[in-house]
């Protein structure tokens, strides 16, 4: 699994290479932009829960609780359901859904590829004041457990899956997180 993200580590260097400049509206806006996104993963998870074997149904159900955790709390940080949902966002969105279409096992991997991108890059931006109780939140032992039972189903699923196929998608998973991530650089952001 981490021979296949190692494959793509030009596009991910990008998202760490950015200069983020934490400020407090901006992240504000860029963390109540995830409830939209984290609202579509819930479905997406939904639809690999209805096709995974038994042995994987115990670690899909692990995350969505934690997706379900994940949208009750960004309700309690402000986020509004029926708030306009930025363009980039919204084609995030679009691409999850789209995604839904894939064989089961290119899902698992591109599933746990989103969780794995984010996770990481926030590692190595959020080190301000103003992301110390959210990165406390997306740190937390429980999340990665869930993180590690994901790399574990989708290590299982890489035999299943062709690589060639599989890489066009996960170029536009990084493409996504790295636009994501631009929204904390633009000044649209904290409109």
């Amino acid at each position: 699994m981490r021979a296949l993200l190692l494959k793509y580590g030009p596009t991910f260097e990008r998202i760490l290479q950015l200069p983020i400049r934490w400020d407090r509206e901006r992240f504000t806006y860029w963390l109540l932009q995830d409830y939209p996104f984290v609202e579509a993963l819930f479905r997406f998870q939904a639809g690999l829960l209805r096709e995974a074997p038994q042995a994987h149904r115990l670690a899909l159900l692990e995350a969505l609780r934690a997706t379900v955790e994940e949208l009750d709390w960004l309700l309690a940080q402000g986020a509004d359901p029926s708030a306009p949902v930025h363009p980039v966002r919204q084609a995030y969105i679009e691409l999850l859904s789209e995604l839904e279409s894939r064989p089961y096992p290119s899902r698992t991997v591109l599933h746990y590829t989103m969780q794995r991108v984010f996770l990481d890059a926030w590692v190595v931006h959020a080190k301000s004041e103003e992301t110390l109780e959210v990165a406390q939140h997306w740190t937390a032992p429980e999340f990665q457990a869930v993180l590690y039972d994901l790399e574990v189903l989708a290590e299982g699923a890489m035999g299943e899956v062709e690589a060639s196929l599989l890489g066009p998608d996960l170029e536009r998973i990084l493409e996504m997180e790295y636009r994501s991530w631009c929204l904390l650089l633009s000044e649209e952001a904290g409109a």
